[in-house]
């Protein structure tokens, strides 16, 4: 592995390591990737080869256990997905689009580094006791369904991939498992659904939740597969189904398991429910409980708003249209308690992806452009952060500072409002 960057005051620069070298190996065993370093420096003696312009050298370091060597990496060569799923989302951009959205992963490493949901299809023998050697826990898995031709049809393959027995494996050496199923009208709903959660609960308590969300389907779909949306009335109707899954589950094991993506509730028209109905909200940034998340924090950050601004300020706040409604029923009229704070809300419709898609996570620059650009915009405009790789790119390839040079308006990402009150005000 190359050395990227390397800390002021570390222990990698105290030794004297150097931008460039490649650790090849740490006491003796081979480092593939990061996981391999981030398991092999917990020792506390480490003895580190590294190869420096074609010769090899060796550095030992006496540490604590929990002391890290203040070494960047490269990033790791990402496993290639070989599933042909239907809904897979890299299918339905469009074109022209940097070659990195036309990459399907499929790598667990990613699923611990980066809650990344894999499908397990790939997973060898080698992989799963790595997994359990290194205690790569917990571990995000995309089920859609187990009953084996429905399960074939999803993943686009046609073959057993053993699934029951990775699983088996898995959760009986502890790993801690998350599933999703998402779920395709008259494909794997009904009787298909009842079986999949079910057969899950099978690994209880280490395969420890299932969510539902909906298929998500852009207006990029040529010449794939014909599926049927999620509609409001269908929202309605599996939403209750899950719920009482749910309740029934409480009652047997004193958490819910099964769970439902915030969408669900919005498009049925129905209330979020509290906190306790998400548990540990262990798939939150899956969409499930998020809403409920949002809103609990930002009750929490509204105590600490100021009474008044020293001087008048206007913001922006941009949203999708999933979010629109709990924006402007909560979070805006906190914010206009403020004397001197102007706020004002845009709900922008995906045109990008299509009007079906109504999820912050995949708004673009464009979109926010084409609804923002003759607006009085005021003083800023906040994103939610979401929408963006490294707080900096947009899915587009637009940067938030090519946004904000043609809205010729400051654009920041917004993970927390109390920053809106800080810098002077």
């Amino acid at each position: 592995m190359k050395i990227l960057n390397i800390e002021n005051n570390s222990l990698a620069r105290e030794v004297g390591l150097q931008v460039g070298d490649s650790v090849v190996k740490i006491n003796g065993n081979p480092v593939r990737d990061i996981l391999d370093y981030r398991f092999l420096i917990a020792d506390e003696d480490v003895e580190l080869e590294v190869v420096r312009s074609g010769q090899k050298m060796f550095y030992e370091i006496e540490k604590e256990y929990d002391d890290q060597l203040g070494l960047g990496f490269e990033e790791i060569q990402i496993r290639h997905c070989g599933n042909d799923c239907p809904f897979c989302f890299v299918d339905q951009n469009p074109a022209g689009m940097r070659q990195a959205m036309y990459f399907r992963d499929e790598d667990f490493r990613l699923s611990f580094l980066s809650g990344h949901y894999v499908t397990l299809t790939n997973l060898s023998k080698k992989d799963m006791d790595r997994i359990v050697r290194q205690r790569l826990t917990p571990i995000f898995v995309s089920v859609h369904a187990t009953e084996p031709e429905i399960r074939k049809f999803l993943f686009g393959i046609e073959h057993d991939d053993h699934l029951f027995e990775k699983l088996e494996f898995l959760t009986g050496n502890d790993i801690e498992i998350h599933t999703q199923i998402v779920l395709c009208p008259k494909i794997n709903d009904g009787t298909v659904l009842k079986k999949t959660v079910w057969d899950l609960a099978r690994f209880l308590p280490n395969l420890r939740s299932v969510s539902i969300v909906p298929v998500g389907l852009t207006k990029h779909r040529g010449g794939l597969k014909k599926l049927d949306p999620v509609t409001n009335e269908y929202a309605a109707e599996y939403l209750e189904i899950a719920n009482n899954y749910a309740a029934d589950f409480l009652k047997r094991t004193g958490e819910h398991f099964v769970y439902v993506a915030d969408e669900f509730y919005i498009m049925a028209g129905q209330p979020l429910p509290a906190a306790e109905r998400y548990d540990g909200f262990y798939q939150k940034e899956n969409g499930v409980g998020m809403v409920r998340y949002l809103l609990d924090e930002f009750g929490k950050q509204k105590a600490g708003f100021p009474a008044k601004l020293q001087k008048p300020l206007k913001a922006t706040f941009v949203t999708a249209t999933l979010a629109g409604g709990f924006m402007k029923q909560t979070i805006l009229p906190a914010l206009e308690k403020v004397k001197n704070f102007r706020a004002q809300l845009e709900v922008v419709e995906n045109q990008f992806y299509g009007s079906s898609i109504r999820i912050t996570g995949l708004l673009t620059a464009q979109d926010i452009f084409r609804q923002l650009s003759k607006r009085d915009l005021g003083d800023k405009v906040y994103l939610p952060a979401n929408c963006l790789k490294d707080n900096s790119i947009f899915l587009d390839d637009w940067t938030v500072k090519k946004l904000s040079s043609k809205l010729n308006c400051p654009v920041e990402p917004l993970d927390d409002f109390l920053t809106i009150f800080k810098n002077g005000n």
